[in-house]
């Protein structure tokens, strides 16, 4: 009886310190692999930004060049009848569209939902206008869609105002 009392007096303190080792070895472990993983996740944030910002930049480019003021002075209605000048319009708008259609890859997801928006009641924008009876040349249809900017709440400034707080948020 003597000898297990011996063995246990040893053995109870080396069981105690190599558990208090093991639970603080386990601790410093967890603590590095988390030190470790938000250094991997700050290098990873810090190579996507610059790809993020462009990604914005180009959205906003993207609404600044279908903004009605814009469109029109780029795409002027000269001879066009109102309903070629629409399809010139909307033709016009999709093709930026398209082009720039990657970019939701990078941009959050209610930030595309709201660019997708805009672009829509642009294009219903140009339809109903295209559509009145009053309206019969495409120089009546681009002057109709100037005054439709300043009527209505646009939605292309509600986009680019979101895209001004998505990117103030990255910083």
């Amino acid at each position: 009886m003597n000898e297990i009392i011996e063995i246990l007096k040893y053995t109870i303190p080396s069981l105690v310190t190599g558990g208090v080792a093991a639970y603080f070895l386990k601790q410093f472990v967890a603590e590095e692999h988390s030190k470790r993983k938000y250094e991997l996740f700050a290098d990873k944030k810090k190579e996507s930004l610059p790809i993020r910002l462009q990604a914005y930049e180009r959205m906003t480019l993207f609404l600044e060049r279908i903004e009605f003021n814009n469109l029109t002075e780029r795409l002027k209605p000269l001879d066009f009848n109102k309903i070629d000048y629409a399809q010139l319009l909307i033709h016009q708008i999709n093709t930026e569209f398209e082009h720039n259609l990657v970019q939701q890859i990078y941009v959050g997801s209610e930030c595309w939902n709201l660019i997708k928006v805009a672009k829509q009641t642009t294009l219903n924008m140009i339809t109903a206008q295209s559509m009145k009876e009053h309206i019969e040349t495409g120089q009546e249809l681009s002057k109709a869609l100037k005054e439709e900017t300043t009527s209505k709440e646009y939605p292309i400034l509600l986009a680019q105002e979101f895209i001004q707080q998505e990117v103030q948020k990255l910083f």
